[in-house]
């Protein structure tokens, strides 16, 4: 895994979480979440920006070990699919788009890194060149 996969990724994921409101930032109950061991029922509650973490985790974990267990039958045929299920599922329920998200933040990205070198003549300029040198 490269450098600059891991930089678009942390990237990303500060991007959809600056981008949450604080109402997306409320609780959200999952109920009727049964324990078959001991015959109870849980009420589990996270926020819409967890679920939407873990959406982005299960996608981009497929993604990683897609390149990795190129030739693995057994997460090809069962575990792929169970991750890529789930992380579908899930952003149906709270209808959210990753792939959107996704092509949103690669667009942002492009725009602000296409000129790095202006960037850098720009803060030159506002420093004023009073960079004082230490010998």
């Amino acid at each position: 895994m490269d450098v600059e996969h891991f930089w678009f990724l942390f990237s990303f994921l500060r991007e959809v979480e600056n981008g949450m409101t604080k109402d997306e930032m409320k609780q959200v109950m999952i109920e009727k979440a049964i324990n078959l061991k001991l015959f109870c029922d849980y009420v589990v509650s996270c926020s819409y920006g967890d679920i939407v973490l873990i959406i982005c985790m299960l996608h981009d974990y497929v993604k990683m070990m897609d390149k990795i267990k190129d030739d693995d039958i057994q997460w090809k045929a069962y575990y792929r699919n169970k991750f890529v299920t789930m992380a579908d599922r899930l952003a149906g329920q709270i209808d959210y788009d990753y792939d959107a998200a996704v092509e949103k933040c690669r667009k942002k990205q492009k725009n602000r890194y296409s000129d790095v070198g202006e960037d850098a003549m720009v803060l030159a300029v506002r420093s004023g060149g009073n960079v004082q040198r230490k010998c």
